[in-house]
């Protein structure tokens, strides 16, 4: 039997900034279920304008702090000093720190960690010595510091516990929590009228369509490649990379030169989520290529809207996809093009493998996630 719901937890999201970790801060607080706990309320902390964006719910106050709103520096000044204190003097009982680089030590605690990059040996040596990777660095250091300190760490798959926990110096509690898909994205699946049986030859445009940021590890230019290798034999092909690539001119520029089917137009940009899934709807074949995912997002939103898809073969993503696509080495254009190439020729390749991904998508809902979490807290609580 449980004990009297007395318990309050922090969630401290003050360093969240990415799309990635404001989507799972909305959908974990609209989805949480404390029916079967003993926490009574949730305190949260982080920047105005992300506060604004999470769900009111009855259990939930929201907090930020003037350091919250300037730069880092007054973050972790924040983090290190000022969340100790109010812990301490509020009686918290549990702190979960949605940044696995968390500057706060607390006596009972919970890190969620939601970026392997720093600990993928493969994909830094990618990236040339530069600020950035010493940023990587130092960032890794954070994150060895902070889970070991934790009395319990999630992971978002088992790949990055794999590579992760091998870094940190003492055993913890391991804790495997995928993401979810919001259920209107599930619900897309179910009515997506995409049509399999189309034929390469009378197809007025074969869409082709990759959504990730400008990085060196997550591989556009093997994309492009393999991209133009492709048009030399089907000229209704079209490919749009989704996502932000003012970060990386060089890289963008660099693409644009070496391959003559590319040009600005196949570059969208940043887009809003819900724009991210409209032309996910609206294309014929997904193709992921990054080396490092701890999950993947926009992988499993393309397996529930039913895209064939071909991944990359490396990092966490053959756990996730399993066998609802084609896989290919993310270094290897010659490879990609060949199984893009199965796609746009075998219209029953395309609906099964489209079938089998939306069957597995169904594993990713955040009712699960949630009842995972509460798991924990009742765990950690004891």
């Amino acid at each position: 039997m449980l004990k009297k719901k007395n318990r309050r937890i922090v969630i401290d999201a003050s360093r969240n900034r990415s799309g990635g970790a404001i989507a799972y801060l909305k959908n974990f607080i609209k989805n949480l279920n404390l029916k079967n706990t003993n926490v009574k309320k949730i305190i949260i902390f982080s920047q105005k304008n992300i506060l604004k964006q999470i769900p009111n719910r009855s259990f939930l106050i929201k907090y930020s702090h003037p350091f919250l709103e300037k730069n880092i520096l007054f973050q972790i000044i924040w983090q290190l000093i000022l969340l100790p204190i109010y812990l301490k003097k509020k009686k918290i009982d549990i702190l979960y720190s949605t940044d696995s680089t968390t500057f706060c030590k607390y006596s009972k605690s919970i890190i969620f960690n939601q970026d392997i990059l720093s600990f993928d040996k493969e994909a830094l040596n990618q990236i040339s010595f530069s600020i950035e990777k010493i940023r990587l660095y130092i960032i890794r250091i954070l994150q060895i510091r902070a889970m070991n300190y934790a009395n319990e760490v999630i992971f978002l798959s088992n790949f990055s516990k794999k590579v992760i926990s091998k870094n940190l110096k003492k055993k913890l509690n391991y804790n495997i929590i995928y993401h979810g898909i919001e259920k209107k994205i599930q619900k897309l699946g179910e009515k997506n009228l995409y049509n399999s049986s189309w034929n390469y030859i009378t197809k007025k445009k074969i869409k082709i369509v990759y959504v990730s940021p400008l990085f060196y590890y997550k591989n556009h230019l093997t994309v492009a490649k393999a991209y133009s290798r492709l048009t030399k034999k089907y000229s209704n092909l079209d490919i749009k990379f989704i996502g932000n690539y003012k970060n990386n001119l060089n890289l963008y520029h660099n693409i644009i030169n070496q391959n003559s089917s590319i040009n600005k137009n196949n570059f969208v940009g940043d887009v809003n989520h819900k724009d991210v899934i409209k032309f996910l709807c609206k294309s014929d074949i997904f193709v992921f290529a990054s080396s490092s995912e701890t999950f993947g997002i926009s992988l499993v939103e393309a397996m529930a809207i039913g895209i064939p898809i071909v991944c990359s073969n490396k990092s966490s993503l053959p756990e996730i996809l399993k066998n609802g696509g084609l896989y290919f080495d993310p270094k290897n254009d010659l490879q990609l093009s060949k199984q893009i190439e199965l796609f746009i020729k075998n219209k029953d390749l395309r609906k099964r493998k489209s079938n089998e991904a939306k069957k597995i998508s169904l594993r990713y809902n955040w009712k699960e996630n949630v009842k995972q979490f509460c798991k924990l807290i009742n765990k950690i609580s004891k």
